[in-house]
């Protein structure tokens, strides 16, 4: 018995500690556009920058910054508190990917990136539309942003089993092994090529579990063959 209070004591505090952490990370990222905004506003208002269409579209950059932050966070509170907005219903996952691909493809390029795919059809599970675009979305940007250019991006859809195995990978630069574990904390910073560069939220990956976790699945991190990120994402197929 003391054993095991002490376990429960352990993971109370750590899981204070991760809280405390959660808050300040997000203060911190919060601060930053704020900070921006007010800086530039201030200038605004001492005449050392013009108040014209440039500068205020620079303003409503940092905004929308704001606002992609706080509605990223929103998702994550919700799914913290098991009150995610989905609503799952029969879906043609095969078919619905490569819908996104297909609309993709012009961008990836765009960003020297070449698309190869492998999609199993009839794979079907229950899933909400809508949040799994938004899944889709997260992993290409992910892709798009920390993937030199040029690169690939590789996806295969199959049925294993009972379950719909997605694999998603890109090539260089990849992440050392022992941050793979950790890319779904919220806000983590990978050290070196893959860090955040492209003013994200840095949630991204975050959301992706939770949308992927929302549906019965999981997610899992590892090295791709393409010398970079490969994602594997496993869905519950549909009973028959």
């Amino acid at each position: 018995m003391a054993r095991d209070f002490n376990v429960l004591a352990a993971t109370l505090e750590a899981s204070r500690d991760a809280r405390a952490r959660w808050v300040s990370d997000t203060a911190h990222e919060l601060r930053t556009p704020l900070a921006v905004l007010r800086g530039e506003i201030e200038a605004m208002q001492d005449g050392i920058r013009a108040l014209n269409q440039e500068n205020l579209h620079s303003l409503a950059q940092e905004v929308e910054q704001l606002e992609r932050l706080v509605a990223d966070l929103r998702l994550l509170s919700q799914s913290d508190a098991g009150a995610l907005d989905i609503h799952l219903a029969p879906l043609k996952l095969s078919e619905h990917l490569q819908t996104r691909l297909a609309n993709a493809e012009p961008w990836l390029n765009d960003k020297g990136l070449g698309l190869t795919t492998e999609l199993e059809s009839g794979v079907m599970i229950q899933g909400d539309a809508q949040r799994l675009r938004q899944l889709w979305s997260n992993l290409l940007d992910n892709s798009c942003a920390y993937t030199e250019a040029p690169g690939a991006l590789r996806i295969t859809l199959k049925q294993c089993g009972q379950q719909a195995v997605l694999t998603w990978e890109d090539s260089a630069p990849g992440v050392p092994e022992r941050e793979l574990s950790r890319l779904t904390e919220r806000l983590y910073r990978v050290e070196g090529s893959r860090n955040r560069a492209s003013g994200g939220s840095g949630l991204g990956l975050s959301i992706a579990s939770a949308l992927v976790h929302a549906h019965g699945g999981t997610l899992e991190a590892s090295a791709s063959t393409l010398g970079g990120l490969r994602w594997t994402l496993r869905f519950p197929l549909l009973s028959p």
